[in-house]
């Protein structure tokens, strides 16, 4: 291999291309998804704090507050501002909750729930994965050893289809060798 090829191959990280970028998507889907729904239930959240939902509701008395306006009739011995009560209903925060620790929460729970679904597809993909490469290991420890060597079969939506295929090429050739000498 000369030094230049050595250099420019560093730099190649996309070796089985078809393969890392599927694998790719796959998790990046994943991801998407989940960015999707905490942002779908983070809008509902903040839909439902102003319409009386789940998160906030009104007090069901009323508050008596006072608001300072301009007295218009004030004569000159008189205040030039005056208080006038008004009733207001005010959320009831007897629960309390903030946007901060709900959303907080939410987060932290959507979280732990993608951290389990990514969790389990690892655990199949990898499956998929995993499978191909203890065969692989297994007829390769058993030519090493010398002991009658099989095909190499795995399941039809396995990886490493291509590397199967050429190592079932190469005892298919190895047997043929053996049985001529």
């Amino acid at each position: 291999m000369s030094q230049n090829h050595k250099k420019t191959f560093r730099f190649h990280y996309l070796i089985d291309k078809e393969f890392q970028l599927k694998f790719l998507a796959h998790y990046s889907l994943l991801f998407i998804s989940g960015v999707l729904v905490t942002l779908g239930f983070l809008y509902w959240l903040n839909q439902a704090k102003y319409d009386g939902g789940a998160v906030f509701r009104l007090r069901q008395d009323a508050q008596t507050v006072y608001w300072k306006v301009e007295n218009e009739d004030a004569g000159p011995s008189e205040a030039k501002e005056k208080f006038v009560p008004r009733e207001i209903y005010l959320p009831n925060y007897d629960h309390q909750l903030n946007m901060y620790t709900i959303q907080f929460d939410a987060v932290v729970t959507l979280s732990i729930l993608y951290l389990l679904l990514i969790t389990v597809f690892s655990v199949f993909k990898s499956h998929k994965m995993a499978g191909p490469v203890f065969s692989i290991k297994r007829s390769l420890q058993r030519m090493a050893s010398g002991e009658p060597i099989e095909t190499i079969r795995i399941r039809k939506g396995d990886e490493f289809q291509e590397l199967v295929q050429v190592l079932n090429e190469v005892i298919q050739k190895r047997v043929s060798d053996g049985s001529k000498k």
